[in-house]
C-alpha cells in the first residue's frame, strides 16, 4: 500500500552542537563555555520530529553521510516519519551545526553543510513531493530547491518556502526571486523578511503578496504576523512558556504547529496561534527536538481549552 503523507519536508538533517556562553566574545578573544551538548537537529529534522509529535503524517527528503548516528534514524522511525527519501551518501559527512547561545538567548552559528553542499549533484527525490499534500522547501541549495518547487507546483501541491538564515549567505538575489512564482507560503523571521524585500526590490511586506499568496513572519517573543491575499493581516501573540531554556528549534516548532492546524482544516489565524503555542513549548527544553508537546497540549495553550 502506498503511504500518503500530509507534509513533505526538504531540508537539513544534521547533528547539532549546542554551546552556551554568558556573552559572545570580542574578535581575537575567548569566552568560557558554560555547557555543551550534541543533539539531533537540522531544520528538516526538527520540523518533521515536531510535526510527527503533533499527529501529522510526515516525510523527510534529505542527504546525510554514513556517519549519521544510527540512533537518529531509529528515533525518526519510532515517530513513524517516512524516511524513504533520507538518503545516505557513502563516504560523506552529515551536516553539522555549531550553535552558540548567550545569556540573553541570542544565537550565532557555524554550519558545515557536509554532503548537502553538493546537493545539486545528488539524485532528485520525488517521493516526498508526489506522496505529500504540502511540500515544505527549507534549507538546501537554491537550484535544487527550485526544481522541487517547480515539480511540486506541477503536481498541484501546496508549496511553502522557508530558506531561513541561508537566504542571506546561500541565496543570491536572482535565485530568491526565481523561486517566488512557484511558492504559495513564504516563512521568514524579521531579519529574513528584510532580506527578502531587498532581494525582491519591494518596500513593504504587503507588496510580497504580488509574488506569493501568504507571508508568515515570526518575531520571537513578540509573536508573529501573517498577511495573505485571502484574509488578514493577523497579529499573532506569543504564549508564555513555563520557562525559557533554549530557543533552538522554536521556529521549526512554529511551522509544525502551523501545519498541524492547517491539516485539521483550521483558519489561517488559528494556524498562527497553533504555531505560536507550539514554539512556546519548544523553548522550555534544551535542543531543537526535545519538546514532547502533543496536539492536545498545543490546542489547550493556543485556544484555552
Amino acid at each position: 500500500m502506498i503511504r500518503k503523507n500530509y507534509l513533505g519536508v526538504f531540508g537539513h538533517v544534521a547533528v547539532d552542537v549546542l554551546i552556551s556562553v554568558d556573552k559572545f566574545p570580542e574578535p581575537n578573544t575567548c569566552e568560557e563555555v558554560k555547557s555543551r551538548k550534541t543533539l539531533f537537529g537540522g531544520t528538516g529534522g526538527n520540523l518533521v520530529v515536531a510535526a510527527s509529535r503533533l499527529g501529522i503524517k510526515t516525510s523527510i527528503a534529505s542527504f546525510v553521510g554514513d556517519d549519521l548516528p544510527i540512533e537518529f534514524r531509529e528515533f525518526m522511525t519510532s515517530l513513524d516519519i517516512d524516511l524513504k527519501d533520507l538518503i545516505t551518501v557513502e563516504g560523506g559527512r552529515t551536516p553539522t551545526v555549531i550553535m552558540v547561545s548567550d545569556g540573553s538567548h541570542n544565537q550565532t552559528g557555524f554550519v558545515d553543510q557536509g554532503v548537502m553542499r553538493e546537493q545539486e549533484k545528488l539524485p532528485f527525490l520525488e517521493h516526498t513531493i508526489v506522496d505529500s499534500e504540502v511540500v515544505h522547501v527549507g534549507t538546501g541549495r537554491p537550484s535544487y530547491a527550485l526544481q522541487v518547487c517547480k515539480r511540486a507546483r506541477k503536481e498541484n501541491k501546496i508549496v511553502a518556502f522557508d530558506p531561513a538564515q541561508e537566504l542571506s549567505y546561500v541565496y543570491s538575489q536572482g535565485e530568491f526571486v526565481n523561486m517566488l512564482p512557484f511558492v504559495d507560503i513564504l516563512f521568514c523571521n524579521e531579519k529574513e523578511l528584510q532580506t527578502a524585500l531587498q532581494y525582491a526590490g519591494l518596500g513593504e511586506p504587503e507588496e510580497l503578496l504580488t509574488r506569493v499568496n501568504t507571508v508568515v513572519m515570526t518575531r520571537g517573543a513578540r509573536g508573529s504576523r501573517i498577511i495573505s491575499k485571502e484574509s488578514g493581516p493577523f497579529e499573532i501573540p506569543s504564549f508564555k512558556p513555563a520557562k525559557v531554556v533554549d530557543t533552538t528549534g522554536a521556529g521549526d516548532s512554529y511551522r509544525a504547529g502551523f501545519y498541524a492546524a492547517m491539516s485539521r482544516g483550521m483558519t489561517l489565524e488559528e494556524c498562527g496561534l497553533a504555531g505560536s503555542a507550539a514554539s512556546s513549548f519548544a523553548v522550555e527544553e534544551f535542543g531543537g527536538q526535545a519538546s514532547r508537546a502533543t496536539w492536545d497540549d498545543v490546542y489547550r495553550r493556543a485556544f484555552g481549552y
